[in-house]
């Protein structure tokens, strides 16, 4: 089997447009009726500025550094994650009284290049409570922030101030030596000789102790700087680092439902679901949905593709008589071709035309046969043994009996049984006759050969309408008195698997079986997608003239002069006579 192809999947989406416009439909309807139905939602939004937390910008100047940007993003998370905090929520919480849920509020970054800012937000149905349950959460959290900035000022300050105050003690404890020389200096006059000898020593003292002093001596200048810096960062200590840019207002657009939104991605959710139904169904489809489906189950080539008729109201059933230049009539005069073909190597007479299962098309396609066969200029008889469900003489609009039965049964010999269709020289058609309580015993008779043998050697072709082949076994009993059996299949009713058991069945009898006849096929998939309009080939005179004829009232009674309402004359027929010029085809004028 050939791999698929884009028409093939094009195809598939063609012949179950149905599931996937169903599927599109219900999936918009149910987005428009989500959109329509849920409740407004709106949206309220603090904008927090945020700065660097007092420690961390002590410890960037102290190094000389630049807070560099994956520095400020990584800031910027920790505070969103302090803003979402249970410390936050749990302060916003004892001051809230209002409807709405605090832990819903949520913060996030901006989708900006700025890394100070962050948004405080929470969606609900109420919008004036929205905005005050975001601007209270803001407020709150601008003041644990600065509380906590304050409680990190005053422990830094305690632990410099801590370390500054054992820096001096260590620097007393180094210099106490030196302080003493340097009291009992002070202590003596200025001219006394022991003052000159306490001042080498005070020398000698200090080269001794300034190599550990002045470490200490540093450091203790370093702290005292840290002590003025910090002094210097109150005013951290009424914002805490973090202002509010904007207040929350009261919203006047919903966020949600966003119905243009919610239709755009409902039908493509319903594109793409009907689309995989689509496929699904034709996967599980057991039936017969195109020629090439149609010969590989059966094997046999089809020698007919018989489109819908597009205008039943005008045609009926018999467009080969009604309207030979419809699409339907010329693809009965393809079919008339093909079955001619049989007969090149061995010869055709009798024709038999069955289906699988009931309401096929098979009557229709027989008689229809049996029309463009007569018009080519065959004596052609229409044997209506279908004695199970007879409607061969009703498409002619002749009596059931006399017919098949009647001559079966030795009632009435065939030409009094047989009438002839007037708009149609040379055709004849034998009607099923009364309905017998044994149809198949009374076609299994030898008198039921001997009658099909004795039509085949009268007329030029004898196409013959027999019941289905899966209900009941006329079908096959009539096989065996036929030269070739026609087997109709109807496009998108047909199984594969009844196709299938119907030709296992018939040739258990070595039905001859030459072809199928794919029939009711809509115009889009005729020809392999392009319906072939036959129209173009009429005249532009004669389709003015069928256009105005149908349009006319007819006299007396107002009612259009359909060409399917117009009686087909039967008289009854004998054996028609061998001689004499061919009857003329309508389609070929």
């Amino acid at each position: 089997m050939d791999d698929p192809k884009l028409q093939d999947y094009i195809a598939v989406i063609r012949r179950q447009r149905r599931v996937v416009l169903a599927a599109l439909l219900v999936s918009l309807a149910v987005a428009a009726a989500l959109s329509f139905l849920q409740t407004p939602r709106y949206r309220a939004e603090a904008e927090l500025m945020l700065r660097p937390s007092m420690s961390e910008q002590l410890l960037v100047d102290r190094a000389g550094q630049v807070r560099s940007a994956r520095d400020s993003e990584r800031e910027l998370n920790n505070e969103i994650e302090r803003i979402e905090s249970r410390a936050v929520r749990d302060a916003v919480a004892e001051r809230y009284d209002g409807p709405l849920d605090v832990d819903d509020v949520a913060a996030e970054a901006p989708a900006s290049d700025s890394t100070d800012v962050v948004l405080v937000h929470v969606t609900a149905t109420d919008r004036a409570a929205a905005a005050e349950l975001v601007n209270l959460y803001a407020e709150t959290y601008v003041e644990v922030r600065r509380q906590s900035q304050i409680d990190e000022l005053l422990a830094a300050s305690e632990d410099i101030q801590s370390r500054l105050d054992s820096l001096r003690e260590e620097i007393a404890e180094v210099s106490q030596p030196l302080d003493e020389i340097e009291a009992r200096i002070a202590a003596l006059p200025a001219d006394s000789p022991e003052r000159a000898r306490l001042e080498d020593q005070r020398t000698a003292v200090l080269q001794e102790v300034l190599p550990q002093l002045s470490p200490l001596q540093s450091r203790e200048a370093s702290f005292r700087a840290q002590l003025e810096q910090l002094e210097a960062t109150q005013d951290l200590t009424r914002t805490g680092g973090a202002t509010i840019l904007t207040a929350a207002e009261e919203p006047t657009t919903p966020v949600a439902p966003r119905p243009l939104t919610n239709l755009v991605v409902g039908g493509l959710v319903g594109l793409v679901a009907g689309i995989a139904l689509a496929f699904l169904r034709d996967h599980l489809d057991d039936s017969v949905g195109s020629k090439e489906e149609c010969e590989q189950v059966t094997s046999l080539p089809t020698l007919g593709v018989i489109p819908e008729v597009d205008d039943p109201g005008r045609t009926g059933e018999l467009p080969t008589v009604v309207d030979p230049l419809a699409p339907s009539a010329e693809a009965y005069r393809l079919l008339r071709t093909s079955v001619r073909f049989l007969g090149v190597e061995s010869e055709v007479t009798t024709v038999l035309v069955t289906s699988p299962a009931a309401s096929e098309g098979k009557t229709v396609t027989a008689a229809n046969l049996a029309v463009v066969l007569a018009q080519s200029g065959e004596r052609v008889l229409l044997v209506g043994a279908d004695l199970r469900r007879p409607r061969t003489h009703e498409l002619f609009g002749a009596r059931q009996a006399p017919g098949l039965t009647t001559v079966l049964l030795e009632d009435a010999d065939p030409g009094a049984a047989t009438f002839a269709v007037e708009e149609v020289p040379g055709l004849h058609v034998m009607p099923p006759g009364p309905t017998p309580p044994n149809p198949a015993e009374l076609l299994d008779s030898q008198r039921a050969r001997d009658l099909l043998e004795a039509l085949a050697h009268t007329y030029d072709r004898v196409v013959v309408d027999s019941p289905p082949v899966l209900p009941v076994t006329d079908a096959q009993v009539l096989s065996r008195s036929a030269d070739a059996v026609l087997l109709v299949v109807a496009f998108r009713e047909t199984s594969r698997r009844g196709l299938g058991r119907a030709l296992e069945l018939l040739g258990q009898v070595a039905a001859p079986v030459v072809g199928t006849v794919l029939n009711l096929v809509p115009a889009e998939e005729t020809y392999g997608g392009t319906p072939y309009r036959y129209e173009a080939y009429r005249s532009r005179s004669e389709r003015r003239r069928r256009r105005q004829q149908a349009a006319a009232p007819e006299a007396g009674n107002g009612a259009p002069k359909h060409a399917a309402n117009r009686r087909i004359v039967l008289r009854p027929g004998s054996a028609p006579a061998r001689t004499g010029p061919a009857p003329h085809d309508p389609a070929d004028t």
